[in-house]
């Protein structure tokens, strides 16, 4: 009973401290995600508009290639350009979080070397521009796609995306700290996990035998969600029950491990 009752305080402690901690410490939040912003536009011609222009550019590349290289929509029919847009920039934002999240302790190092600081905030800082960004674009992305009703409901897509990764962005940036190989290895893996992710490909395009197992992928089961909040295609409450049991399996350790390494940062660093 004692394991199951720390296993529970550790899954609260690890959704609510952070997020207290940004409440309590909002000024400081903001103003380091505008410090963020500043650091990433400063003396570009396009300033602040460049976070925006980048993932849209990026749309366009993937539009491009599928569409009119390739085809896709001809062969695989008009709804295909549809599925591949409103499911990559979700993945877009996912594979910028999880790269920055690696070297999270080591890009943040100036704030809290000698100085004290709520090192809670990190997680939420690296998700706060992404969330934003990309909720903007594809907000657009979709008012042109599916209209504005789905426009509406697709507000919801990147905060649920970035909850779904707080475990992640836990427990990565401690890996990334103290296994310095790990941080090479972590942008290959996010590739090979988008071809693993029904995203390029609508599930039944897999043959027979591997369908059942693209479901072992929790990333498969997010963007089945992902598209049937936006463009109101069929998933069911098992591909919402197996993230969510993930997720709960994930945070209490991803806590554990981000708190009782924190002693040891500054050393490392």
């Amino acid at each position: 009973m004692n394991i199951v009752a720390g296993y529970g305080r550790n899954i609260a402690q690890g959704f609510l401290t952070p997020i207290s901690s940004m409440l309590k410490n909002r000024t400081l939040f903001w103003m380091l995600v505008k410090r963020d912003i500043l650091n990433r536009t400063s003396g570009t011609v396009l300033g602040k508009l460049w976070p925006v222009v980048q993932p849209g550019l990026q749309i366009l590349g993937y539009w491009f290639m599928f569409d009119i290289v390739f085809a896709m929509r001809a062969n695989r029919g008009p709804e295909y350009l549809e599925y591949l847009l409103t499911g990559m920039l979700p993945w877009l934002c996912i594979a910028e979080v999880l790269n920055r999240a690696t070297n999270m302790f080591r890009e943040f190092s100036p704030l809290y070397r000698r100085n004290p600081f709520p090192l809670e905030l990190l997680p939420l800082l690296i998700m706060a521009i992404p969330c934003m960004v990309f909720g903007t674009v594809y907000f657009l992305l979709v008012l042109l796609l599916e209209g504005p009703v789905s426009a509406l409901t697709s507000l919801a897509v990147m905060p649920m995306l970035m909850l779904w990764l707080l475990p992640l962005c836990l427990v990565l940036p401690v890996l990334g700290l103290f296994i310095k190989d790990f941080a090479q290895v972590v942008p290959f893996l996010v590739m090979i996990t988008m071809f693993l992710t029904p995203i390029l490909y609508f599930p039944g395009m897999l043959p027979d035998g591997m369908q059942q197992f693209i479901w072992l992928n929790p990333f498969s089961d997010l963007l089945a969600v992902v598209h049937g909040i936006v463009q109101g295609r069929e998933f069911s409450q098992v591909n919402v029950l197996r993230p969510f049991v993930v997720w709960l399996v994930l945070l209490g350790p991803a806590w554990l491990v981000f708190r009782r390494s924190i002693p040891h940062i500054r050393e490392v660093l």
